[in-house]
């Protein structure tokens, strides 16, 4: 399977700055759409970096495990629910709905940390349903 790199015709930093960034774009270069992790989609998306690949990840591994996230619970649904609606039209829009159909019926089930991140879930799983249904 090709890398990033390959597919899109990109290369690595060669620039010679040393920084948690630089070194994580390297190494995202050298990863191949399945070895993206959400750590990577998730900083793709803050990064405005193959914003598309990255969306398209966030919504495999939402479609799995919807409470997923890299900071804390539920970090993959707020990227998400912060996307524009064309980015989400084009990319499994029936099955988030499907989705967040389910979520909205169970999330109350999951084991929280708090209340507050309870809350903040049922927040996006609105803002994302009426994206999806406008």
């Amino acid at each position: 399977m090709k890398t990033l790199s390959e597919i899109y015709n990109l290369s690595h930093d060669s620039s010679g700055f040393s920084s948690g960034l630089i070194n994580w774009y390297n190494e995202l270069m050298s990863k191949t759409h399945d070895d993206l992790t959400i750590a990577d989609v998730s900083k793709m998306v803050r990064q405005d970096i193959l914003k598309d690949v990255a969306i398209s990840r966030a919504i495999e591994f939402f479609l799995i495990a919807p409470y997923d996230g890299e900071y804390s619970d539920g970090g993959l649904l707020a990227i998400l629910a912060s996307l524009n609606v064309s980015s989400l039209e084009i990319l499994y829009a029936d099955e988030l709905k499907i989705a967040l159909e389910d979520i909205k019926r169970e999330y109350t089930e999951f084991d929280w940390f708090d209340d507050e991140e309870k809350n903040q879930y049922a927040k996006n799983v609105d803002v994302l349903m009426k994206k999806l249904n406008p």
